[in-house]
């Protein structure tokens, strides 16, 4: 049977990491399930944060799959098959992709009988559905075959409902969808069918043919000794209208922390897991990249 690849979709911060890691956690001991990270930045901190065998993930940082990168995703999928020879692959990709564009490199005459599209499954900040406007954010719902509707404990009932409503005028009708909290969607939940995608066929991207990433940017902060958490927090509150996602791990006097930053707000949390250095990485429009990365490198240089 052909390997089923499914690409996990949705905008920044939406919490595409936290259902994959919902999804490892809860499906069968013996499933081989491989796990490819597309990062837009050139640092990958997904790959730290998602709770698999580091064998079983393989890291494409640097880009954007939908838009390039296609001998990288090649090679990946060939090593899942080959080598993983993975029961499901799953790909995360970049707030910023298209899945439809994604999923349409993956199904290559390459791996012709090998592969399958397993089908698109695009995660939603609740909170940011009516108030963020992105066209990507359209795009990456068109083609959904599933439809995560996450955060949904920061909304009242009334503009819930209103999401959902949004969300019927853009999908299909038969695009499922489910609602939950802190991505918690269970492996059966989404795998124990697969989806119907026939109007997605193979074909690959010509470079500079298509850019979804056009009008954003990449502010990667690296620093081997401690940061003032305080000062840190202070700039993500003074800039919180211009910084769209942010994350990665600080290095700080009382040990390391994982910083999360999205629309949905600002998390800092303790890890046990000793680390050698300060990540971060920002995700901003493109003109504001210049004055952000000035703002930060005051407390990282």
């Amino acid at each position: 049977m052909p390997t089923p690849i499914y690409i996990i979709s949705g905008f920044l911060g939406a919490g595409k990491t936290t259902l994959i890691n919902s999804l490892l956690e809860s499906a069968p001991d013996d499933a081989r399930i491989m796990v490819l990270v597309n990062e837009f930045g050139s640092i990958s901190i997904d790959r730290r944060i998602i709770k698999a065998d580091p064998f079983n993930i393989v890291d494409l940082s640097g880009g954007c799959i939908c838009c390039g990168m296609f001998t990288e995703l090649m090679a990946s999928l060939g090593f899942a098959l080959d080598e993983l020879k993975a029961d499901v692959i799953l790909i995360e990709s970049t707030g910023l992709a298209v899945p439809q564009e994604i999923a349409r490199k993956a199904l290559s005459p390459a791996f012709e009988g090998r592969v399958e599209l397993g089908g698109i499954i695009t995660v939603v900040d609740a909170g940011s559905m009516l108030t963020v406007d992105y066209p990507i954010i359209e795009d990456q719902l068109k083609e959904a075959n599933v439809v995560v509707l996450n955060k949904i404990d920061l909304m009242d009932s009334n503009t819930l409902a209103q999401v959902r409503d949004r969300i019927k005028l853009i999908t299909s009708l038969e695009c499922s969808l489910f609602e939950t909290s802190f991505g918690r969607i269970s492996y059966n939940d989404i795998f124990s069918r697969r989806y119907d995608s026939p109007h997605i066929t193979y074909r690959k991207t010509q470079p500079g043919e298509f850019d979804s990433t056009a009008g954003f940017a990449t502010v990667c902060l690296v620093r081997n000794s401690l940061v003032d958490l305080g000062r840190l927090i202070e700039l993500y509150e003074r800039h919180r209208k211009t910084i769209i996602r942010s994350k990665g791990f600080v290095l700080t006097e009382k040990g390391g922390v994982e910083v999360q930053f999205s629309k949905s707000g600002m998390e800092v949390k303790e890890i046990d897991k000793p680390f050698q250095r300060t990540e971060l990485v920002l995700i901003v429009k493109e003109n504001d990249k210049e004055f952000i990365e000035s703002e930060f490198r005051k407390v990282f240089d």
